[in-house]
């Protein structure tokens, strides 16, 4: 009796429940990639590098200029949130302007470079009008591209 039982647990080397002899063996070890392999269709083609580099494909990258120029309180906000690793993007012009800015605010009483931020943070605000985050990161965009623009901003 005892042959019969193992036989049914023991067959071809494999050990099978002996609580469901009736349950049919695997044919094949189970391979997790098989079933993604068949999901996943092949991938179609590769784009052109030139429209996987277009601007106006990316996302907006300069979260923390939309904030800063969104915030009521722009001096508090300057001197109290850190920076974030996305004003490293900006030009550098005004990455200049916005650290000037942050460090006249936190270590002096001199306002000069907060002034001219101001300004440019007014121009966008007239342009696009304060609440409309849209047309705001539209605004920053234009400006972050032109530079002319921005210097006629700046009145320099």
């Amino acid at each position: 009796m005892t042959d019969t039982h193992s036989s049914n647990i023991f067959e071809k080397g494999r050990r099978r429940s002996s609580c469901c002899k009736f349950c049919p063996k695997e044919s094949a070890p189970f391979n997790p990639f098989d079933e993604y392999n068949e999901a996943v269709p092949p991938p179609l083609s590769t784009p052109p590098l030139n429209s996987v580099y277009l601007e106006d494909m990316q996302p907006f990258s300069q979260i923390y200029i939309l904030n800063l120029f969104m915030a009521p309180d722009m001096k508090r906000y300057l001197k109290e949130m850190p920076l974030s690793d996305d004003i490293y993007q900006l030009p550098v012009h005004l990455q200049k302007l916005i650290l000037e800015a942050r460090m006249e605010l936190i270590m002096s009483n001199e306002n000069g470079a907060y002034t001219r931020l101001e300004k440019v943070r007014n121009y966008i605000r007239s342009v696009s009008g304060p609440e409309d985050a849209a047309a705001m990161i539209e605004q920053v965009n234009q400006l972050v591209r032109d530079d002319d623009e921005l210097s006629n901003v700046l009145g320099q």
